[in-house]
């Protein structure tokens, strides 16, 4: 006697004890899961006073210039914490660590894209590199780190698929609107960078899922980091917006000021 429950079976064995035996994630599963996760918080983003106002196209070039500011510190850390999931890949995933590597390598300049669309915008860029971000945005760095050193490195796949997966929905659209609200091409860089080049980059993630997601736990620690990351986006744009005008100065970092000996 089978029965088949979600990804598991359970199996009568011959001294009548149950056992119940992991069954192989298909493609198709993992996709729709994962693609699920993403339109559970896509649904909120569209509640959202932020994220509404960009499709309404009633967010303003203050508020883009805000976020752009929080975008920058975010987008910094991001290729070296993808280069540290691969620290702790075993096995056989280990076969994807130069992979990754080159992902996150292609993640490099990112930040400095949105401070060229700052610049280009009239803002001085000068003190933004070494001036600490807002603690939202602290709290979006810091999950990465956490899911990939305290809980499951897998799951640092939802972190990124949320990253890559949103601009490539959402990006023409954020585009079409901030053109409408006077904002130029030369101030779009990363959202028309991210647009495009995203695209590629969910084939691979598509590519990681295949080979790396293999349980249904590791399924299930991606789809929460989906929903994770997609709420900690949000909270940081939303302070981003918040404090316009009256941005506390959290000051200055001492370790972004250290200069590197050539």
């Amino acid at each position: 006697m089978k029965t088949t429950i979600s990804t598991k079976q359970i199996i009568e064995s011959p001294e009548s004890s149950i056992i119940e035996v992991e069954q192989p994630l298909t493609h198709e599963a993992k996709s729709k899961a994962m693609k699920d996760a993403w339109q559970e918080v896509a649904e909120e983003m569209k509640s959202n006073r932020v994220f509404a106002a960009i499709q309404r196209g009633e967010l303003g070039v203050h508020e883009y210039k805000a976020i752009l500011r929080e975008i920058f510190h975010h987008a910094r850390e991001n290729p070296q914490i993808q280069a540290l999931a691969t620290s702790f890949f075993r096995g056989s995933e280990r076969e994807f660590v130069k992979m990754f590597l080159k992902h996150a390598t292609s993640e490099v300049g990112h930040d400095q894209l949105a401070l060229n669309d700052l610049a280009a915008l009239g803002e001085d860029v000068s003190g933004i590199p070494t001036e600490r971000p807002l603690p939202a945005t602290t709290a979006l760095i810091s999950y990465a780190f956490y899911q990939i050193q305290f809980r499951n490195p897998l799951g640092y796949i939802g972190y990124l698929f949320f990253l890559e997966y949103t601009p490539v929905q959402n990006g023409p659209t954020y585009l079409k609107r901030l053109r409408e609200k006077g904002v130029p091409d030369s101030a779009l860089s990363f959202i028309q960078e991210h647009a495009t080049v995203d695209i590629s980059h969910c084939r691979l993630i598509e590519k990681y899922v295949d080979q790396l997601i293999r349980t249904q736990d590791d399924l299930d620690e991606v789809c929460y980091a989906i929903r994770t990351t997609g709420q900690l986006y949000q909270r940081m744009l939303e302070s981003a917006v918040k404090e316009i005008g009256t941005r506390k100065q959290w000051g200055q970092s001492p370790t972004e000021t250290k200069k590197a000996k050539i």
